[in-house]
């Protein structure tokens, strides 16, 4: 995006971004590929992404440039390596709804990522229809797809780790074909290393808690993902982890025991005490005991629905 050139010789801003006007050429790649800049994507803490014309072989793409900085570079040699893995090895005939990585290359010390164009993701699809949900037979279509996407990665034995409607878009605006995208965050299932993952609308108890973590992390926020595509808006909208978690009890019940015991973080959280039978019950602390306990502040999102239960939150839908 154009600013004023502070860093990397000039030709950064002070935020890292590279500076990009319509008519820019990125060059490099495999086989010296060159992209001219079209008009802009979308942007974001990783960097920008742009529309481009390939010079070289043709057509249109779509080309991620990372931020100059330490961490997004390894973020993005992550997603191309991941990427290629998918792409060549376990879904080679492009069949299982994973974007398609079609090079990379760095150009003014940024890490370049060109991808297949595909059009809008699925929360700005609920945006555009008024934040109203759609048909089951329509979230079926979506959901069934990233299904797919997500037995094709368990084969592979990856975590995707940040499943949520951006991260889903539709091939074209002709059909309800989706591919999964952002692959940044993605692990091998035992590589699980990182602890602070999943945007927080799509969080798992696992991750929160600090338990251990497993491939089930993606469906949960598949999940979550389901009820937003029907009901218009984010299940569990929460502004903290206790919110969260707080929302997460209300709506589906009190969390296993099986699941507290082995969770690192189970004791912020909740307390423990023994029943009159001599059974383990743990019991959300409230707000303001987290709050004192941990010295965060723990603030409470939106009420976005009248019912708490799952079943009447859905049963009050109005399709």
């Amino acid at each position: 995006k154009p600013g004023e050139g502070t860093e990397n010789g000039g030709w950064d801003n002070e935020h890292g971004d590279l500076i990009v006007s319509v008519g820019d050429v990125f060059e490099g790649g495999q086989g010296g590929h060159r992209y001219l800049v079209l008009d802009v994507l979308g942007q974001g803490t990783f960097g920008q992404v742009f529309r481009c014309q390939d010079l070289v072989r043709g057509g249109v793409q779509a080309v991620k440039v990372i931020k100059n900085q330490a961490a997004y570079f390894h973020q993005a040699r992550v997603e191309i390596g991941v990427l290629q893995f998918l792409n060549t090895r376990v879904d080679p005939q492009d069949e299982a709804h994973i974007v398609r990585l079609r090079d990379f290359f760095v150009h003014r010390n940024h890490l370049c990522l060109c991808f297949e164009l595909l059009h809008l993701n699925l929360y700005e699809l609920v945006r555009q229809n008024r934040f109203r949900g759609f048909s089951l037979s329509l979230v079926r279509v979506f959901i069934a797809q990233v299904l797919q996407a997500l037995c094709r990665l368990r084969e592979a034995r990856i975590i995707h780790c940040d499943l949520k409607p951006e991260n889903v878009l539709l091939k074209n605006a002709r059909s309800g074909a989706v591919k999964v995208i952002d692959f940044g965050s993605a692990c091998f299932d035992d590589r699980t290393v990182y602890s602070y993952i999943q945007s927080r609308f799509y969080r798992s108890p696992e991750v929160v808690l600090g338990a251990p973590y497993t491939l089930a992390i993606d469906v949960w926020s598949l999940g979550c993902m389901a009820a937003e595509l029907f009901l218009g808006l984010p299940l569990f909208p929460a502004a903290s982890e206790h919110d969260l978690l707080s929302r997460i009890t209300s709506c589906l019940g009190p969390l296993p025991d099986a699941l507290l015991s082995k969770a690192r973080n189970a004791h912020k959280f909740f307390s423990l005490h023994e029943s009159p039978l001599g059974a383990r019950v743990w019991t959300l602390r409230s707000r303001e005991a987290f709050e004192a306990l941990s010295g965060a502040p723990a603030p409470a999102g939106k009420a976005y629905f009248a019912q708490q239960a799952l079943a009447d939150i859905v049963a009050a839908a109005p399709h």
